[in-house]
């Protein structure tokens, strides 16, 4: 059993959130350990604003919902913790800042697809693959 000095919980913001971040805020304070909490802004496809509005309209429409979301996590949980919002590739971007900070876990969850949707890139399974530290993946209801 490892004695976390730094945890990092990774969130897409969505309805089941919450669970994951509550997990990484319990080993936070068992372990007093300092958290950290990283949401990805996707990069926006440029045949997807073709006509609609431009990428960076769209990607500062992300952005701000996101920060929204962040700020309603901070309010409703009462927690202390670094927020950090980053565009990119999720799996990339979690992995890149967990080596930055030299976190020594990572919480993040997953919504338990099979097969296919599997194969072709879950984010938790791209970061337990690409993460130098360990990784502590939550299982979500959905």
């Amino acid at each position: 059993m490892h004695d976390y000095q730094h945890i990092l919980v990774a969130t897409d913001l969505h309805n089941d959130a919450l669970p994951v971040v509550r997990e990484a805020i319990s080993l936070a304070q068992k372990y007093g350990a300092k958290l950290s909490l990283i949401s990805v802004v996707p990069s926006v496809p440029y045949y997807l604003a073709s006509g609609v509005s431009s990428i960076s309209d769209i990607e500062d429409q992300l952005e701000n919902e996101t920060r929204k979301r962040l700020d309603k996590i901070k309010q409703d949980l009462g927690i202390e913790a670094d927020f950090y919002l980053q565009h990119g590739s999720a799996k990339l971007e979690i992995v890149r800042l967990a080596e930055k900070l030299g976190v020594d876990l990572i919480v993040i969850g997953s919504h338990g697809h099979r097969g296919v949707q599997r194969l072709l890139g879950s984010t938790s399974s791209g970061v337990l693959h690409l993460a130098h530290c360990n990784v502590l993946v939550v299982r979500s209801k959905t």
